[in-house]
């Protein structure tokens, strides 16, 4: 064997070796900030040579901004809200020819795949690709936060309740076609969005939890100058909803009762006769340099914040969307594992609101917890342990 090995390097010139590289085709929803976050954390790992990323609507634009290239793609369901909460029966009525639609787009997909010279398909809140991949023969990983499906249409009418069996029998299927589920979360017992998850083997088999994925270092994060830093500092994220109003209504009027706490509220609402410790800031790209510069955070539970929020290793007084499943079941661990404080809407006051912000100020436990939660992230890197499994499975298809 030694003289076999002499020979082939001595036969085989170097300039003759071709190394094939990585491409990874990556597919995402664009309901929500969630998907495209983590798909921006996992695109840092690779080079704008290893991957192709496809999406449609805000997510698209985003990724037009990288240096990545992207393709646009179909919005595979139009979903249907009702002052803040998933209306599941309009959302069947506007889909309603989605069953004779579905196969033109996995087509498409598969021609955009191809096209790309993929060599592992990758899918956040997306079933196409994951269909598409698998009659193409590639691997295929799923991105997901929420596996189990069923929980959120069990307190609904019979008729909604008939469609969430079927509804989760398809996410079950979709699911066990791909050859990995990972969950951007940090491991049991940690793990935020467990009551989430399906507790289904064919699922729960395929499933690895990689830790938060976020396309930052908490290093990298300057945080930013407040002009009177004697204070303590609050961010409190709303976005534009007209739903979540009372928040923003309520954390006014506790400002005026706590005027030695300094608020920067992100939103694009206009408010006139703000107080004085009162910013509002709107919408920015990244909030985390604000984040990390606060002492506390007020906002909703939806997952991609609650791991930027632990990722930073900050204190929160989370307050899910109304009948928002996934949220209340977020904001729910994350007030088991002591890093936040749950608030309701219909328990919201501003003398509510004010004693709770006060308690969160004085009480070092909840910030204690969130920085451990900070040192675990760091030791985990996430988005280096999910690039690592992308470039697994990219690997078995270049021979």
């Amino acid at each position: 064997m030694p003289l076999l090995r002499k020979y082939i390097k001595r036969s085989i010139k170097k300039d003759k070796l071709v190394k094939l590289k990585d491409k990874i085709y990556l597919s995402i929803s664009s309901e929500g900030l969630g998907h495209s976050s983590r798909a921006l954390a996992i695109m840092r790992e690779f080079s704008p040579e290893e991957i192709v990323v496809g999406s449609y609507n805000y997510a698209y634009e985003r990724f037009k901004q990288t240096e990545y290239p992207c393709v646009e793609l179909t919005q595979e369901l139009k979903l249907i809200g009702d002052q803040g909460t998933f209306n599941v029966g309009k959302t069947i009525i506007k889909n309603h020819s989605w069953a004779l639609t579905f196969n033109q787009l996995v087509k498409q997909e598969m021609a955009l795949i191809q096209e790309s010279g993929a060599s592992c398909v990758v899918a956040d809140g997306r079933l196409v690709p994951v269909i598409a991949a698998d009659k193409l023969s590639l691997p295929c990983v799923v991105i997901t936060n929420q596996s189990a499906f069923y929980p959120f249409f069990a307190k609904d009418s019979a008729l909604v309740r008939v469609f969430g069996k079927s509804f989760d029998w398809i996410m079950k299927t979709w699911l066990s076609s791909a050859e990995e589920i990972l969950i951007p979360d940090f491991p049991p017992p940690y793990t935020i969005c467990f009551p989430n998850l399906s507790q289904n083997y064919k699922v729960k088999k395929r499933t690895r939890f990689v830790g938060p994925l976020v396309s930052w270092d908490r290093e990298e994060i300057i945080p930013i100058e407040y002009p009177d830093k004697s204070k303590p500092y609050i961010v409190v994220t709303l976005g534009g909803h007209a739903y979540r109003r009372p928040i923003l209504d309520n954390v006014i009027e506790v400002a005026r009762i706590l005027p030695d706490i300094n608020f920067d509220i992100f939103t694009n609402f206009n408010v006139e006769n703000l107080p004085d410790n009162v910013r509002i800031v709107g919408m920015v790209s990244s909030l985390a340099q604000y984040i990390k510069a606060s002492d506390l955070v007020i906002t909703q539970a939806g997952h991609s914040t609650a791991m930027e929020l632990m990722t930073l290793g900050k204190a929160s007084i989370v307050i899910p969307d109304f009948k928002q499943i996934e949220q209340e079941n977020n904001a729910q661990r994350m007030s088991e594992l002591e890093v936040s404080t749950v608030l309701k809407y219909d328990e919201l006051s501003p003398d509510k609101l004010s004693k709770t912000i006060n308690m969160m100020l004085n009480e070092s436990k909840f910030s204690e917890n969130a920085k451990k939660f900070a040192d675990m992230a760091k030791e985990i890197q996430g988005r280096k342990v999910a690039a690592k499994v992308l470039r697994e499975y990219s690997a078995r298809m270049l021979y």
